[in-house]
């Protein structure tokens, strides 16, 4: 060992090897003595019930609440929605149908319930009835100086605590998009006709010419090539000094 160390290269090389194996030495140690300094996106844990859906419970309707429930959205349709006396249409809505307006925006016109030129309900149907929430699937009859002969919607109806006997309206949202069944003018145009006329053969010369000309030229090409193999084989076996009755082998 005291031969090794009298040789300057040695102990160049021995003082590199410890200086890195202190400085990785270090670092490791710096690290594991400060730890983890990142922050932890992880949802919180917390010891509570766990939240489960439960349905409403449900309202059985009565002939006397199908009646009111009628009578509100038929006012609701030739008022609100028929754009039509709005000042007594205002008292009708909900806390939901009233936000983001005030009444001068609803008495201009310009609010939150869809229009349509509605003059009656032509069918109705209960799409679900909890208590004190009910939605109603309705087919709205247009008017006669209209272009829209009926279009479907879903009103929702609710009772809240400060008006427990009186159903008020909660939305007012379309159903479907309208149809050829639905817009009188779109009804009235008459289908386009079948075709009548074959499609004449003179548009499959074109065609049938540029595929036999492929075809053709791809003849003439495998052709050539076999030609050209054979010339070259018959060429080579004369260079080399082969007969017909000799054996390369």
């Amino acid at each position: 060992m005291t031969g090794r160390l009298s040789s300057p290269r040695f102990r160049r090389r021995l003082a590199w090897s410890v200086g890195s194996l202190s400085v990785v030495g270090a670092a490791v140690v710096g690290a594991i003595l400060v730890g983890n300094t990142g922050h932890s996106n992880r949802t919180p844990l917390f010891n509570r019930p766990a939240w489960v859906y439960r349905e409403p419970v449900r309202m059985r309707l009565t002939a006397a609440d199908r009646r009111d429930l009628f009578d509100t959205a038929s006012l609701f349709i030739k008022t609100a929605v028929a754009r039509k006396h709005l000042d007594s249409a205002w008292d009708m809505l909900g806390p939901e149908m009233k936000a983001g307006q005030t009444r001068k925006s609803w008495d201009s016109g310009f609010n939150n319930v869809i229009p349509f030129p509605a003059v009656g309900i032509a069918t109705w149907d209960i799409l679900y009835a909890y208590q004190g929430d009910v939605a109603i699937d309705l087919g709205v009859v247009g008017a006669k100086t209209s272009d829209w002969a009926g279009k479907t919607f879903t009103l929702e109806l609710k009772r809240y605590p400060s008006h427990p006997h009186s159903w008020l309206v909660a939305s007012w949202v379309p159903k479907g998009i309208g149809g050829a069944g639905q817009v009188k003018s779109v009804a009235k145009v008459p289908p386009l006709p079948p075709p009548t006329a074959a499609l004449s053969a003179k548009w499959l010369v074109l065609p049938v010419a540029i595929l036999g000309f492929l075809g053709l030229t791809l003849l003439v090409w495998a052709l050539g090539g076999a030609v050209r193999h054979r010339r070259a084989a018959k060429r080579y076996a004369r260079l080399l000094g082969y007969n017909s009755t000799s054996n390369p082998s």
